[in-house]
């Protein structure tokens, strides 16, 4: 078995168990919210700079990768100042560039970032303060919209590991809800490469090292039932 089928098993089996500790204990919850966050992609802005180089008479260059954003779903086991979280967050981030609008016809590459995260964490949680951690698994693509045609193609799709520490303000529970706000800081475990994206953007390698390691922060609004 390799460690992302272990990862996925992992997560799985929390899920399970929070769900069974629920007919024992009615202290699970359900956690919803927003994410909003912002990657430091340096490979992969470097590849979308060296696209715009090569296209200087684009009517609309590309921006950079950086700020997404997105929903958050997940389960939470409460056992006194312990909170163990098992969380799904699905992130997007589009950007596009235009090279050309002749006769009705657009001459575009629109990128599709879409990214997905499944984590299992624990945290300490004192009234309304708390703090705490995940291991996460991180599933990135990445897919184009070319010339405004309704297929999609995939220019990459990598997965990586992640570990995510966080603060968390909390307020007191009214009406069976809890607001909690969460700045958050995810460190990469291991790498995405870039190179799929390189070639089939550019359609050649454009950059000398293809991997990356991009740091995120960001903040979590998230609403919690019971």
């Amino acid at each position: 078995m390799n460690f992302t089928s272990s990862v996925r098993r992992l997560i799985l089996f929390s899920c399970l168990f929070l769900f069974y500790g629920y007919q024992l204990n009615a202290q699970l919850r359900i956690n919803s919210g927003y994410d909003l966050s912002f990657t430091a992609a340096n490979t992969a802005n470097k590849i979308l700079e060296n696209y715009n180089a090569s296209n200087p008479g684009a009517l609309s260059q590309f921006d950079r990768f950086g700020l997404s954003n997105g929903l958050l779903f997940g389960l939470r086991y409460e056992l006194d100042f312990l909170g163990i979280e098992a969380t799904w967050v699905y992130r997007f981030d589009d950007e596009e560039a235009i090279l050309s609008e002749e006769d009705g016809v657009t001459n575009s590459v629109k990128l599709l970032g879409r990214f997905q995260t499944f984590s299992f964490g624990i945290d300490n949680q004192f009234d309304w303060f708390s703090y705490g951690g995940s291991v996460d698994f991180n599933i990135n693509s990445i897919k184009a919209n070319i010339n405004q045609q309704d297929n999609k193609t995939l220019f990459m799709k990598e997965n990586n590991y992640s570990a995510t520490f966080y603060l968390g303000f909390n307020t007191p529970r009214s009406n069976q809800i809890r607001l909690s706000l969460r700045p958050f800081v995810k460190i990469p475990l291991t790498s995405i490469d870039y190179n799929d994206l390189d070639i089939k953007l550019n359609e050649r390698t454009t950059v000398s090292e293809s991997k990356g390691r991009p740091l995120m922060f960001g903040l979590r609004v998230i609403f919690t039932n019971g």
